[in-house]
């Protein structure tokens, strides 16, 4: 059995949280061994639960990793008592897998190139147990957070995303809200700093009286109202995951990319695509009734 176990992953919140699964099924096939995280913050802390340990994966000392050339000598020293590596980074040239073997890693697994069309991303990331003998029991990344028993009538929303072609037009969500305001005693909404134009420009057209924002917080802050709300909105991103993840009924709206490999997982997921692959053809009514389907039993 494997005393050590190394797992190297980049990528914002989306992609941490994709990985989760498989960090749950190595926690479970490996109970003993000591396993360690490398991860961008502040979302590696995430997976602070299942791992033994989490650290910056951009830490400078560990630059060489990733670059052509002999490593140090105290990098390799630390490499050298790892049993297995598992990179999670696209490493086309595989400079990475290089150096982890040079170092004196026993086993180094990458990540490996699906041949499944449209196969969902939480499967592609633990395509890597396979090499240990481990398969994925359970696809859907949870956190573990205890939801509360009762919740206020909490509807969150976040109206943007890292790509403007992937945000659903602020008059749609306007007209939404206009039409949800009246079922949830408070609206909140979410947003980043990536987010700052699509949020400015629903507070600056908006003019509903139960609205709260809470912008640029971080993210035990944003973990906390999530796993707080009755329902959750919004897009193609990583908060969508951190909702479904904490459990929060979650509504997510596709446009240009794939949800069959990048939408949230669970049966609490409902997700809503576009036909034609443009934002601005979901129509306002399909999402009020969908959300309406889910919220009459609960809101």
């Amino acid at each position: 059995m494997p005393g050590k176990i190394l797992i190297l992953r980049g990528g914002a919140l989306g992609d941490l949280i994709l990985t989760i699964p498989t960090l749950r099924e190595l926690r479970k096939g490996y109970p003993r061994a000591y396993i360690q995280l490398l991860g961008v913050f502040p979302q590696a802390k995430l997976a602070a639960r299942i791992v033994d340990v989490v650290d910056r994966v951009d830490r400078p000392d560990l630059a060489p990793i990733f670059m052509e050339g002999p490593l140090p000598a105290p990098v390799c020293e630390w490499l050298g008592k790892i049993d297995i590596a598992i990179n999670l980074f696209d490493d086309p040239g595989s400079v990475i897998s290089r150096n982890l073997t040079a170092a004196g890693v026993k086993n180094v697994i990458n990540r490996a190139r699906t041949s499944v069309p449209e196969e969902h991303a939480v499967y592609q990331l633990a395509s890597a147990l396979g090499s240990l003998g481990l398969a994925l029991s359970d696809p859907v990344p949870s956190l573990e957070i205890e939801r509360p028993l009762t919740r206020p009538s909490l509807l969150a929303i976040h109206v943007g995303s890292g790509a403007s072609k992937k945000n659903w037009p602020i008059k749609h969500w306007i007209d939404l809200i206009g039409r949800l305001e009246l079922m949830f005693r408070e609206v909140l909404l979410i947003g980043g700093e990536a987010d700052f134009v699509a949020v400015q420009e629903f507070l600056v057209n908006s003019k509903f009286r139960n609205l709260k924002a809470l912008t640029n917080a971080g993210l035990d802050d944003v973990v906390g109202a999530l796993n707080s709300c009755t329902l959750f909105i919004g897009h193609d991103t990583g908060v969508s995951h951190l909702a479904a993840a904490v459990g929060a009924p979650t509504v997510v709206l596709f446009g240009p990319t794939n949800a069959k490999v990048w939408a949230p997982l669970g049966e609490h997921v409902s997700v809503i695509t576009a036909r034609d692959g443009r934002m601005e053809s979901i129509r306002v009514e399909e999402v009020f009734a969908r959300v309406k389907s889910i919220c009459e039993p609960v809101c």
